[in-house]
């Protein structure tokens, strides 16, 4: 008789820690998700990756080559809100967490930037009208290829040649 209740009473204290350092905690106890406003998630920075500056060909005859020497710098959505609030250094470790994150995804990222820049004269890209369609038909090709929504792009370096 007395080994039953050593026995129902170490199940009863093993049961009563589980319930208090596992299911209360994660279960029970309700946790407060932070709620944004619109404000705060527009003016909020966005993850960035910017992509080095390199030259690429522009469409043209082979007699005459054309080139552009372009650095972008690609502004991603941010779903999860993880940069609502961050500043100065805290935004720069930030971006630099995201690039390790996308950095498999650069070659693919580079081969829609050469391919939608090469399909492009240099008359399409010498206005900035022409320009503010080149960054729309990236952003749309990159966003058929990635897994993470491109926002916007800016041209940090655009020089034709």
């Amino acid at each position: 008789m007395l080994k039953n209740k050593k026995v129902l009473i170490g199940g009863a204290v093993f049961f009563a820690a589980a319930f208090w350092f596992y299911i209360k905690p994660n279960y029970m106890d309700a946790k407060v998700l932070p709620v944004y406003t619109e404000a705060q998630i527009e003016a909020a920075p966005r993850p960035t990756l910017v992509l080095e500056e390199r030259v690429l060909n522009l469409k043209a005859p082979a007699a005459s080559p054309n080139y552009v020497k372009a650095s972008l710098a690609l502004e991603f959505e941010d779903p999860k809100h993880k940069y609502i609030n961050l500043h100065g250094d805290a935004i720069t470790g930030a971006n630099k967490y995201f690039k390790a994150e996308m950095y498999p995804d650069l070659p693919k990222i580079w081969d829609v930037v050469t391919q939608v820049v090469g399909s492009k004269s240099i008359d399409d890209v010498a206005t900035t009208g022409g320009r503010v369609t080149l960054k729309e038909e990236l952003i749309e090709a990159l966003n058929e290829q990635l897994h993470v929504k491109v926002e916007k792009i800016f041209f940090v370096t655009f020089i034709t040649q």
